[in-house]
């Protein structure tokens, strides 16, 4: 695990750390679409605390007599927070009865929840022992931030002490151990892919711009294209019209061009996978694009007497405790699987 390169790192953060309390770091899931109200799955909305998404959709699944694999949902959420989220079942939910679950509300649609059914989440995260003072240095940081902060994949998404990486380079060393979800541990080593390729860019003064081969991403309608040149498209990253993308390594991924492949080549080269286990990670992963920066959206910062509310909307995908770590800089700093 190495110390994450922080786009605010030569400013002063302002300290702090996040409440213990999972009251105190809610989540509320933002679906991609309304359930109609009619069709043959079964839509609830929860509440957990102390659960995985994982616990919750076997609970579910045992309550309702059915298969874990035909409950849906849209994505992962933290154990340690009180979260929101919708599952969707073959079968009417039923409550399971067991402490940290509460269920919401039910609906139906006609399809089954599917990862990345969603548009993102609203957070509203405490933080204490961030003094008055300290709170001042918030300026400086968030103009740093306004076109966005780094979209790296946060510790949560390795496991405790990088744990579920561990378990995916074990898993396509030796692809016919049995493993519960070789999708997952598929893009663990996507992640940590695409954090070592961004990491390189922060190291060598390039977020936030273009170079040649860039496959960009324009934030008003999303669309993806190739940059030609440096020239071209590189005030356009810089006035935050358009945006670098990184590798999401599979099969299918659409690649950079030119220096910008080169970039992508080098990082996928440092990874601790041979050409074999690079085509279990293809057979489980097809490989996509993952923008490289995110603006905090309904940004909101109040002082109450538990400590420094913050709320804000990320996309779907984009981890909370990385743009966090940017403003607060924790001791140890944020560290991740980042090879090379």
């Amino acid at each position: 695990m190495t110390e994450w390169p922080l786009l605010t790192g030569d400013l002063e953060g302002i300290g702090g750390r996040l409440s213990p309390l999972p009251a105190d770091f809610l989540v509320d899931e933002v679906p991609a679409y309304a359930a109609s109200g009619e069709g043959t799955h079964h839509y609830v909305r929860i509440e957990k605390q102390g659960l995985t998404t994982a616990d919750v959709r076997l609970a579910l699944a045992t309550a309702a007599g059915v298969d874990p694999r035909d409950v849906g949902f849209a994505g992962r959420k933290d154990k340690h927070a009180r979260t929101t989220q919708w599952f969707s079942l073959p079968a009417p939910a039923v409550d399971p009865g067991i402490n940290g679950l509460r269920l919401l509300e039910v609906t139906r649609h006609a399809n089954k929840l599917k990862l990345g059914h969603l548009r993102g989440n609203r957070f509203q995260i405490t933080l204490v022992d961030v003094s008055e003072e300290a709170e001042r240095r918030l300026p400086p940081l968030l103009a740093r931030l306004a076109d966005g902060f780094p979209n790296a994949y946060g510790e949560q998404r390795f496991g405790a002490a990088g744990r579920s990486y561990d378990q995916a380079l074990r898993f396509v060393a030796a692809p016919r151990r049995r493993v519960s979800d070789p999708g997952f541990l598929a893009s663990v080593i996507q992640a940590a892919g695409f954090n070592t390729w961004l990491a390189a860019r922060l190291r060598d003064g390039l977020f936030g711009k273009g170079i040649a081969g860039d496959v960009l991403k324009k934030r008003d309608t999303g669309g993806l294209f190739v940059s030609p040149d440096a020239e071209t498209d590189g005030p356009r990253v810089e006035r935050a019209e358009v945006d670098p993308t990184g590798p999401m390594f599979g099969r299918r991924m659409f690649a950079a061009e030119g220096p910008s492949l080169l970039r992508e080549e080098v990082a996928k080269a440092s990874m601790p996978l041979t050409v074999a286990e690079w085509a279990v990670v293809d057979q489980w992963a097809a490989g996509t694009r993952r923008v490289a920066r995110v603006v905090a959206e309904e940004l909101s910062i109040s002082r109450t007497e538990t400590g420094l509310v913050l709320s804000f909307f990320l996309p779907s995908g984009c981890f909370a405790t990385v743009f966090l770590a940017e403003l607060m800089h924790p001791p140890g700093r944020l560290r991740l699987p980042i090879e090379g």
